[in-house]
Formats: structure tokens, sequence, C-alpha cells
């Protein structure tokens, strides 16, 4: 058997090189005459950047002979992209959302789609897949960044009387800062025990849990104040002065109930409500609230908490207390409490307002003078490391300043509110202690890996706290509160809103809350948490 091999005519260009004649499926495509010298890989420059900018903005780089707008109705034509990417995702919140939408996408298909699996409507990828992924991203979007929880409900028959839009605050400051004066010092102070001065991570202190009751007395209940208050004519507690002042650091909801009596405001909780420390407030990450240990609500009791245990176990309560000028009111109901201390002061803001405020004092360290030195006492605490931080048992002795700036980036209203309060109290130290679970999944059981005492002044500094600011901004909120009529209002930080709204409400509308924070407390000590911060 034999073959023949027939050669195809192939036509020569005589006068030069290339196509010979015109080839009509080429026209209208831009011809580019180069040089034999020149790299022939250039005429097929698929990873230009000039190539997509020009397909969106046709004609910016008409001076590129390679920019090609497909045209309608060329639908053989099939443009190849070549994209490099990164072999390693370094941002670990990316790897993280991909999961997530990776997950939504193959329940919400299954879920969706899985009825009509072979029909193109509702099976895998099809429309129905399609609609279920798009919703699991919306949902996942809005419950991070909108759909926080309200601090109060709402009710219908309230009236709006403002609202303060908290972008605003940020250029608010007064000229110079207030003038301030001690109405007195009441209770007593323990001294700090300097033994904790030595935990290294090697040498840990378990957290022991306090029997003490907490007490909060309402600025209205406050004896002092009642007695002092010819000294003002606006009365609050440092913690709801710093709240007001860090309005705008603030992302959870929050609200406080305004009295307006004559011409004089009464700021404070309502009743029976503890405030609770907050955590991880700025870090723009989902929080799992059907997690039962590290939920908002949970994580904020659990630091709540820490705070009150560690402020107890590093005061050397088998020592005499320091005493203040004052002996401490007699409160009905407060048994076995903790040894407080308070400074009552008043700061004189212009335009006739008096500011009358009582500071809380948490323990007292003498300096190498023998001076006595006011110290605020607070603790920092970790749960979930390997997501939102640095490891604490690992790092706190190498890089305790690096685990500080963490801390303090993903909770800079807490620092904040830290920071002035402690101003406001006159502490020139604020002692941290560094605590972290036993167990990652135990929130009930902690230790004490380190402590360390810090200036006030740098605490402030580095969290760019400006007084001015912070008395620029409750200047602005009592002025607005001053113009209302004698009533009850409410303070309230929309959850979803960066505004804070004022609200009218009738004299009893939170006198049944009581019987309803009593029953939800009983709740959660019937699943093993205590709120060891109310009787």
């Amino acid at each position: 058997m034999s073959f023949s091999l027939e050669l195809p005519s192939v036509k020569s260009n005589q006068d030069g090189w290339g196509p010979i004649g015109k080839l009509e499926k080429f026209n209208d495509i831009p011809y580019a005459p180069f040089s034999k010298g020149d790299k022939i890989g250039k005429c097929s420059d698929w990873n230009s950047s000039a190539r997509s900018y020009a397909t969106k903005n046709y004609g910016a780089n008409a001076f590129n002979p390679f920019t090609f707008k497909l045209e309608e109705g060329e639908d053989n034509f099939q443009m190849v992209d070549y994209v490099r990417f990164s072999a390693k995702i370094k941002n670990k919140n990316r790897n993280y959302q991909r999961q997530y939408f990776q997950q939504n996408k193959r329940n919400y298909s299954n879920q969706q789609g899985g009825q009509g699996q072979g029909s193109g409507r509702g099976g895998r990828g099809g429309r129905g897949g399609q609609r279920g992924y798009n919703a699991g991203y919306r949902n996942w979007n809005d419950r991070r960044q909108r759909n926080r929880e309200s601090s109060i409900e709402v009710d219908s028959n309230w009236e709006l009387k403002g609202e303060f839009d908290l972008g605003t605050f940020k250029q608010i400051q007064v000229d110079d800062l207030p003038d301030q004066e001690t109405i007195g010092t009441f209770g007593q102070v323990r001294y700090y025990n300097r033994q904790y001065d030595k935990i290294i991570s090697k040498d840990e202190k378990k957290l022991v849990k306090s029997d003490k009751i907490f007490p909060s007395i309402p600025t209205t209940d406050d004896k002092v104040i009642r007695k002092e208050y010819t000294h003002g004519n606006v009365y609050a507690t440092d913690n709801i002065l710093a709240t007001l002042m860090t309005a705008h650091r603030s992302i959870y909801s929050w609200d406080i109930v305004v009295q307006k009596v004559g011409g004089k405001l009464f700021f404070e909780l309502r009743p029976g409500v503890t405030e609770y420390l907050t955590v991880n407030e700025h870090l723009n990450v989902h929080q799992d609230d059907k997690d039962p240990i590290n939920s908002i609500p949970a994580l904020s009791l659990e630091a709540t908490t820490i705070n009150q245990n560690y402020w107890q176990q590093v005061v050397q309560s088998d020592q005499e207390a320091y005493q203040l000028e004052n002996p401490m009111p007699e409160y009905e109901d407060y048994d076995n409490t903790v040894t407080m201390g308070y400074k009552y002061k008043k700061w004189d803001l212009g335009d006739d307002i008096v500011v009358l405020s009582r500071s809380e004092l948490d323990a007292v360290v003498e300096d190498k003078n023998k001076e006595i030195k006011f110290v605020s006492v607070k603790a920092v605490n970790e749960h979930e490391s390997y997501r939102y931080g640095i490891d604490f048992r690992k790092k706190i002795d190498s890089q305790r300043a690096a685990i500080l700036a963490t801390e303090m980036k993903n909770n800079s209203t807490k620092f904040a509110k830290w920071g002035i309060q402690a101003t406001l109290a006159g502490c020139d130290l604020i002692n941290l202690g560094f605590v972290c679970r036993d167990s990652i999944r135990d929130n009930v059981n902690h230790i004490v890996l380190a402590t360390e005492f810090y200036p006030v002044s740098d605490i402030m500094k580095q969290n760019a706290i400006d007084m001015r600011n912070a008395w620029g901004v409750l200047k602005t909120i009592i002025q607005h509160c001053m113009k209302l009529s004698n009533g009850k209002y409410l303070l309230h930080r929309d959850p979803n809103r960066n505004v804070v709204n004022l609200y009218s409400v009738p004299e009893n509308a939170f006198d049944q809350e009581d019987e309803e924070i009593q029953e939800e407390e009983d709740d959660n000590q019937d699943k093993g948490w205590v709120d060891e911060s109310r009787e």
C-alpha cells in the first residue's frame, strides 16, 4: 500500500513578508507596524493594564493599537484574560469571609435548589441556588454592619425631640479646659498589692471570683449630690459623663435617662440597669450571636465580671484601707459590699453650665516620696486570639506593647472611657491586668498573666483622646437638653445609624423594668451565668 503526500500551496511574498492580498476577516482591526527587532510577544499582550481600562473608557488609550472593543453581535470573539493572583492571602479576615460565603452558597443552593435539582431553575447552580447565595451574602453583610441590637426597644409613642449627628462631634471643642473644684472625697480606698507586679506568663495566677457586691448608686439617689446640689446644675456619674463624651466613638447602642427639673439636669442609667463593658466593639468582623459564650452579650458580661474580680484580687483586703476625708454615707440594702471610695468634683463649662459628678477611686499606691497616688484598676481579657488578636500566653512577656496596641485598636471606645473616667477622678495611673481564659471554651475560669502600670496621660495620648473635644461634646448635649421643658427624656444611641436620638418619654416609662431585669438575671443563673455586680 502506498501513500501520497500533497503539499499545500504556499504563497510567497517576493516584495516583503506577511500576507499577500487583503483578508476580509481582519477588516477594522488596527494594524501596528513594527520592526523585526521588536519582540513578537507584544502582538498578544493580554496582561496589559491598558486593555481593561480602555474597555471601560474607550478612547482614553486610543494610542494603543491593541485596544479592542467588543461590539454587540460579535459573539464569536472571546477575549482571553490573564491575571496573576497571590498564592497566599495575607489577610485572614478575607479567608474567613471566603469560607463563610462558600458555605452559604452550598447551604442555600441545597435548600432552595434541592427540589428541582435537574430543572435548571432550582438545581444546583441554577437561579434558585444563586438567589440563595446572594441572600446569604446580604444576610452576612447586614448582620455584620447593620443589624445590631438596640439597648432598648423604642416605643412608638415616644416623641422625638432632637437628633445628634455623631459625625459632627469630632470637630467640636471648647477653647479652654473648664475650671474644676473638688467638693469632697468619701469612703475609703484599699492599697494595691505590689506582689502582682511580679507576675509573668510562667508564673500565672488564677483569677479569684469575688463574693462581694458592687453597688451602683443612681445619680438621683446619691446622698452627697443631694446635699451639695447647689454647687451645680448638671448632675451625673463619671461613667455616664464618659459615655456622653465618647458618643461619636461608640458603635454599639446605649441609652441614658435625662430628667429636667427646673433649671437642672440629671443624667442616669435606667432603673436596675448595669453598664456592661464592650468587647471588640471596633473590630470589623462578624460575631456569632448563636455561640452561647462568644456572643456580644455573653462577652460583655464576661469582661465586666473579670474587671470586678481582678480589681478585688489586686488590692490588699487584709491591710487597713486608706481613709478619705469623709465617711461613706449609709445606704439601705447594701450589705457585704466592696470597699468604695468616691471623689465629688464640679466643672464650670461656662454659659451657666456647672457639672457636679461622682467619680470612683479604685486603689492607691505610694510613690518613692511616700506620696499617695490614686489608681484606676482595669483588666483586658482575651477570648479567641486566633481570630481577633495576639495570643496572650505566648506574647505577653515579649510583645506586651503590641498586645496593648491591638486591644486599644479593637476597643477604642472602652479605653477612651477608662481614660476619661481616670482623668475626671484625678487618677495619675491606670493599672491594667492581662487576663485570658483557662481554656478557650471556658468563660468562667480565667488566668492573670501580667499586670502593668501606665500613666493616664500616655493612655489618653495613645488613644488620641482630647479632653477639649470631650468637654465640647458634653457641653453641646447639655445645651440642647437645657432648652427642653421639665420632664423625662431618653438619649438613645441608634444601633444602625450614626446618630443619638433624644426622646420624650412618660414619667413612669421605666418603672416596670426592675422586675423584668431580675427575671432575666434568674434565667442567666440557670444557664450557669452569675452576675456578681448585683445582689
